[in-house]
């Protein structure tokens, strides 16, 4: 699955489920984690599992600045990830250094070596029992396991459950289609007489009319997954900056429309298999004793509108 998560963080998304978040992880979801970030000792290693851009090294180093601890954290990730320029450049006792196409089920650090390992997002998309086995292979003895993941009754997994039955309508790829139809039919654009043509051509017309019935459609269906997932800007991209483009030009822009929509409903499918409902979490708990983890807090996490956003879990590793 890495190639498609590579493009996604290639367009600087800060969080795993598009907009479900604005802006990066806020709130709880950064206050969760700075008793643990500043329990940190001198001279540590942390490890962030499927770290993204980058955010939970981040916010350690933010965590950290103005103590004297020092330390590195690594982040992994199974895509191409990387830091911005910016954050490469600041200077910090926090040493952070991403991993790109590496797996969370074989991690290249040498066992008992890690005192921290997190993941936000991240770690419920592997092959849970490697990744498991694993985490405790590398952690020192009294190492910490964190983790926040995807509830499967949370705001975010809705909204994008939403997102994911919309897209998969038949309207959804039947309006791509249109839009490539009315590429052709329209021809050769590039003066307000071709763009009076076109209101007189009944082909065009026809298919015009087709196009506002199938976004009326996904509309009624659903108002605010048919603007989150973006089908409806590309559609307004089209008439508006495209109009004018060249029918090759325009094509390329469907097909374009045609891969974001494939990746869209690919990523959302994977998010949504990924989370955990309760059944999940406790087999996945179940499996601790065997990896000589103790379990030390589990609790559902809430937004201030007391919406559920995701489990918090927090483990210690056992002396062997």
């Amino acid at each position: 699955m890495n190639n498609h998560w590579s493009e996604y963080w290639q367009q600087g998304h800060t969080t795993s489920f598009g907009d479900a978040l604005s802006g990066n992880y806020e709130g709880i979801l950064k206050s969760i984690w700075q008793p643990i970030f500043s329990g940190l000792q001198d001279g540590f290693l942390a490890v962030d599992i499927g770290t993204g851009n980058g955010s939970l090294p981040l916010l350690i180093r933010e965590s950290l600045e103005g103590s004297d601890i020092k330390g590195e954290v690594v982040g992994i990730d199974l895509a191409e990830v990387k830091l911005t320029e910016k954050n490469l450049a600041e200077q910090s006792n926090t040493a952070i250094k991403l991993l790109s196409n590496e797996a969370s089920e074989s991690l290249p650090f040498a066992t008992g070596t890690v005192d921290l390992y997190t993941s936000q997002f991240g770690f419920e998309y592997s092959d849970i029992d490697l990744s498991l086995k694993e985490a405790s292979r590398v952690l020192k003895d009294n190492g910490q396991f964190s983790l926040v993941f995807h509830h499967a009754n949370s705001m975010i997994i809705n909204r994008n459950r939403k997102i994911l039955r919309l897209v998969e309508q038949p309207e959804a790829e039947q309006l791509v289609t249109c839009l490539s139809d009315i590429a052709v039919a329209m021809g050769k654009v590039s003066s307000p007489n071709d763009i009076a043509r076109i209101k007189q051509d009944l082909n065009c017309e026809k298919i015009r009319a087709q196009i506002n019935r199938l976004i009326k459609h996904l509309v009624l269906f659903d108002e605010k997954a048919a603007q989150d997932c973006q089908l409806m800007m590309f559609v307004a991209q089209f008439f508006k900056d495209g109009l004018f483009w060249p029918v090759a030009k325009k094509q390329q822009f469907i097909e374009f429309i045609k891969l974001q929509m494939d990746t869209l409903k690919l990523r959302l499918r994977e998010l949504l298999n990924a989370s955990f409902d309760e059944a999940k979490l406790g087999q996945f708990i179940s499996r601790f004793n065997q990896n000589l983890l103790s379990l030390i807090e589990l609790k559902v996490l809430k937004n201030e509108q007391n919406e559920v956003l995701a489990w918090y879990l927090s483990a210690q590793k056992n002396n062997e």
